[in-house]
């Protein structure tokens, strides 16, 4: 019934084509979570929205397109958590409500998502009490990692989490609820350990049809992922140890999730003159990160098949056959292909996507206590 994975990806080009070259056996897997980038400059100058009379329409539109086209797996959710919760397209519809009739034309089922930190704002809150949902459609309850700390005051995160399912007639066995830790760089696993436990007690009374956990290790800046360029380096995945270490103690649905390759704070549509060389390959717990230099310098944007021989050529590597994103690494180590910024997102959330559920699952059969027969 439940996903094995929740991989939370911003709906762009380059996460569209990891999700359009996963294997059936890991996209019939995960129900994905996209995140609804905002309407740039560079976007109303894009081919496709230059001269809309209805820029924000036609954006969302396109975005929904793109959605539709690159997934396969049966449920997804979005968020407009970058949008001001009073947000509506040009014709006065509300961009959730737009959202969700356009990707539910699909046939996948969409389950509305409602972040607990915008549940105050009227507009938000009509949006979400005039969807047209489905028989069997789960809503998901997003604490981000701000709405997090009002977990501690307990009376008010209780009672505000009352208010939200009376309001829209939930009983919470339809709810999942997701704990959303966003970038943590700069947290311990031992603080984010506790964070989670302490959440799960507060939430204990209303027996929610699933929990998950998200967050993001990888840091913003390249720097601060490997120190030296032209070098090697691990980043513990710390999401991943928290989900592990409380997993086994779960009573209900522990779902995991989280940002794939990308840091959620990361802006968009910014480009980077010096930005560095970089392949970041999933592991067990870490990232096994390979750092190049700025593409002005050197070898420029060849310095590609360099990293991915580095790639190719490390303890960690799996094979060509692993993943569409394996392979793509293997013909650039080959200099077949260089790719540019997107294709490596797409390459390096592709491997991290099939990795993923390959771990989950294998930590899931190995917690799996064996039945002692007797005679």
């Amino acid at each position: 019934m439940y996903p094995t994975y929740v991989p939370i990806l911003r709906a762009k080009a380059g996460e569209f084509e990891a999700l359009k070259r996963l294997k059936p056996a890991y996209s019939q897997k995960i129900w994905p979570f996209f995140e609804i980038p905002q309407l740039t400059e560079n976007d109303k100058k894009s081919k496709a929205l230059s001269g809309s009379s209805q820029m924000k329409k036609d954006f969302l539109t396109k975005i929904a397109d793109g959605i539709n086209n690159a997934n396969s797996s049966s449920s997804i959710f979005f968020d407009f958590f970058d949008w001001k919760a009073d947000s509506y397209i040009e014709t006065g519809e509300h961009v959730l409500s737009y959202m969700y009739r356009a990707l539910a034309s699909s046939g996948s089922l969409v389950h509305p998502v409602i972040g607990f930190d915008r549940w105050d704002i009227l507009d938000y809150q009509n949006a979400l009490k005039g969807l047209v949902v489905p028989e069997g459609t789960m809503y998901c309850l997003r604490i981000d990692s701000t709405s997090i700390d009002d977990a501690y005051d307990v009376d008010y995160f209780t009672d505000t989490i009352h208010e939200i399912l009376d309001s829209l007639g939930l009983s919470s066995a339809e709810v999942m609820v997701m704990f959303d830790f966003g970038d943590v760089t700069h947290k311990s696993i031992v603080s984010m350990h506790a964070d989670m436990q302490h959440l799960i007690t507060a939430v204990d009374e209303f027996g929610f049809a699933s929990i998950m956990i998200a967050g993001c290790s990888f840091p913003i800046i390249i720097n601060d992922a490997v120190k030296e360029v032209d070098s090697t380096d691990l980043v513990e995945r710390k999401e991943m140890h928290v989900w592990k270490a409380i997993y086994s103690d779960m009573q209900s649905p522990f779902l995991f999730a989280d940002y794939g390759i990308r840091n959620p704070k990361g802006a968009d549509g910014v480009k980077a003159t010096h930005a560095n060389g970089k392949i970041r390959y999933t592991i067990e717990n870490k990232y096994f990160v390979a750092r190049g230099h700025s593409k002005q310098k050197g070898n420029k944007g060849a310095q590609m098949y360099d990293l991915a021989r580095v790639i190719v050529k490390s303890p960690y590597y799996l094979g060509a056959g692993f993943s569409w994103g394996d392979e793509r690494i293997e013909a650039c180590s080959r200099e077949e292909i260089k790719g540019g910024p997107t294709q490596w997102i797409s390459y390096d959330t592709n491997h991290h996507m099939s990795f993923v559920v390959e771990e989950v699952s294998e930590f899931q059969r190995s917690r799996i206590t064996p039945r002692i027969v007797t005679a």
